[in-house]
């Protein structure tokens, strides 16, 4: 008997209630043939099983015939199977027999044939590659829970699911003037998703901003002499680290919404009408977060998914480091010019709003969340969770220190004086909006703390 050169592989799309299906390739024995129906093997036999087999020992192949007619679109996979054994023994002084001989040949040039099918199918190197490129997996501790890579010269590496490649650039800063909707970014990037804005220390939705040609743009325009923080994520290589948004508005009632992204608790930033949102406010669980308290009615609720895992900070690049990155104190009488500020400019009551650089002091502002009452510290963004408390304003405060004071759900919070007037007035002041957050910026001694 002679072997064929062929390939011991046929595929089918059944038409409805077809049972007969052609193989074009040699088989020894019934069981050296495998069949599938849309991927699951069948099992051989015309009585209890699912198939019987004609053209056994046919060089040209045989008809597999179903049992049951197949549904139409089934997809039918036939390929040879044959076990890789030798049954034959040859005795000395025994039968040497053509049929025999004939039969472990064919035998062996089928099994060629089914291991050569075997890495058509297989990932593989061209011939053209060198020889010389390794393309060895790592061990199994030092392969598990990666990505399949490869480096420069094509050889297989593994690398975890985010390449530790993610960087975050240097920060911009900005000084609104209540007009100006555009700004240049220092750093490119072509979507919102990969910034991360502040104004006056209050984190802004990826709603209220767009990215075009370049330019950051806000769809109002931030407040006069308001401090602009722009944080932007950069990506490289092939490292995934968009920000991915989902936006939900609130009914009073629910507390369970889907996201349009799978995610986990650390790895989210939510915010109900601009601010943000504790942890322990909320649960996450693949694509579903599920708040401790319904938000409000109407309330715009944002939850920002970050899939990066490690960043790293650059060094700042010469005169790229601004005033918001200064240290509080950290800038002394002793780094001012002499003679650059007199007595005639800092005289009670004589500070004017000509007298005031455009320009705000710009600094850093630290968050503190508190469910009780406090003394607040200047430069200091006070969150209040909890109802019936009071925010009190640092003592014997100096020309543009400020305090951003932001409530949740309730309107009685009272933010103390201590000692120094609000707006002119020498009484306290109460927040008597949910959700509400104001900026104390204390100016002299006539009109005490003002109000943005």
């Amino acid at each position: 008997m002679t072997v064929l050169d062929n390939t011991p592989r046929d595929q089918y799309t059944a038409t409805g209630g077809q049972v007969a299906f052609p193989y074009t390739f040699e088989i020894t024995a019934e069981g050296d043939i495998a069949v599938l129906q849309n991927g699951v093997l069948l099992s051989l036999g015309a009585g209890a099983g699912e198939y019987a087999v004609t053209g056994v020992g046919s060089d040209t192949g045989g008809v597999i015939t179903l049992v049951t007619g197949a549904t139409a679109g089934d997809i039918i996979t036939l390929y040879r199977d044959m076990a890789l054994e030798r049954l034959t023994a040859y005795t000395n002084g025994g039968d040497f027999l053509a049929a025999d001989v004939n039969n472990d040949y064919d035998r062996l040039w089928l099994a060629l044939q089914q291991g050569a099918a075997d890495t058509d199918r297989s990932v593989r190197m061209p011939n053209s590659d060198s020889s010389a490129i390794n393309m060895v997996l790592p061990v199994a501790a030092s392969r598990a829970q990666k990505l399949l890579a490869f480096d420069a010269s094509g050889a297989v590496k593994v690398e975890p699911y985010l390449n530790n490649e993610t960087i975050v650039l240097v920060v911009q800063t900005e000084v609104g003037d209540g007009v100006t909707t555009t700004y240049s970014l220092e750093s490119s990037t072509d979507s919102p998703s990969l910034l991360q804005i502040a104004i006056d220390g209050v984190l802004q939705e990826v709603s209220s901003y767009s990215v075009s040609g370049g330019n950051l743009v806000f769809s109002t325009a931030p407040p006069l002499q308001s401090a602009i923080e722009i944080r932007a994520f950069v990506q490289k290589e092939i490292t995934s680290t968009d920000l991915k948004a989902s936006d939900f508005t609130g009914d009073g009632s629910t507390t369970s919404f889907t996201l349009g992204y799978s995610a986990v608790k650390s790895n989210t930033f939510v915010y109900i009408d601009g601010v943000y949102q504790l942890k322990n406010t909320y649960s996450v669980s693949g694509t579903t977060i599920t708040f401790s308290t319904a938000p409000p009615l109407d309330s715009v609720i944002e939850v920002v998914i970050a899939a990066f895992t490690t960043s790293i900070i650059n060094t700042p690049s010469a005169d790229s480091v601004g005033t918001a990155q200064l240290q509080d104190s950290a800038v002394t009488t002793a780094k001012i010019a002499d003679a650059n500020v007199t007595t005639a400019k800092i005289a009670d009551d004589a500070v004017t709003a000509a007298k005031i650089a455009s320009v705000p002091i710009a600094v850093g502002i630290t968050t503190v969340v508190t469910a009780t009452s406090l003394t607040a510290t200047v430069n200091t963004h006070v969150y209040v969770s909890a109802a019936t408390q009071t925010i009190t304003l640092p003592a014997s405060p100096t020309i543009g220190q400020r305090v951003l004071v932001t409530v949740g759900n309730f309107t009685d919070t009272v933010v103390g004086r201590n000692g120094s007037n609000i707006m002119g007035s020498a009484t306290d002041f109460t927040m008597d909006a949910a959700y509400l957050s104001i900026q104390f910026i204390y100016t002299n001694t006539t009109q005490g703390w003002v109000m943005s």
